[in-house]
């Protein structure tokens, strides 16, 4: 099954106060961390296409420079509408894309791999990942919802149209909720909340 892998490396971290995509994790971008998951099982996957989206020079410039394909949107400061557009530009054979966000990188290998062959084994039409009754990304659309996505604006989602639908989505359980966490703010990142209690 010929797959789209879209990694969305492409928020503004408005509530981060800083660019929470190049924060340093133990040493490495937070970034990287999903990002090299995803590109060994692509790898791994030769109907499996990884494209990142990024709206930033210095992520893009140094994908390009490892082989990645890197797709440039400038406009993903307006919302995460255009950033899902720009991951589908070109799309033509693929029977589904999947959309993975950049600020997750406690999202296991195994589980990714688990999530796509999955959804890949049932043909499904749409489908997504959920813990404890709450769903969360990666999200996952066959052809059927191509021109739904395309037609979102600003700052919907992908959730949006899984919402819409979502009796007819196909839904991978996860054990573990923090493999779901979004790292949204600085607290949310490992240590920082005892880092601040020791400095007061």
């Amino acid at each position: 099954m010929k797959i789209r892998v879209i990694y969305l490396a492409s928020g503004n971290s408005r509530r981060f106060g800083a660019n929470k995509l190049l924060y340093s994790l133990k040493g490495r971008p937070m970034y990287r961390y999903l990002l090299e998951r995803l590109r060994k099982l692509c790898r791994e996957h030769k109907d499996w296409e990884l494209v990142v989206v990024t709206q930033y020079s210095e992520i893009m410039e140094t994908l390009q420079e490892e082989g990645i394909n890197v797709h440039f949107c400038k406009e993903s400061v307006h919302g995460i509408s255009w950033s899902i557009k720009a991951g589908m530009e070109g799309i033509k054979e693929e029977e589904a894309c999947v959309f993975f966000v950049a600020d997750q990188p406690f999202l296991r290998e195994e589980t990714v791999g688990n999530f796509l062959e999955t959804m890949e084994q049932k043909q499904a039409e749409l489908g997504g990942v959920i813990c404890q009754g709450e769903t969360g990304n990666p999200v996952w659309f066959g052809r059927k919802y191509f021109e739904e996505l395309r037609s979102l604006g600003g700052d919907q989602g992908g959730k949006k149209v899984l919402n819409r639908h979502r009796k007819e989505a196909c839904f991978y359980s996860v054990k573990e909720a923090r493999e779901l966490k979004d790292v949204d703010i600085l607290e949310d990142m490992p240590g920082m909340v005892a880092n601040r209690e020791e400095k007061k």
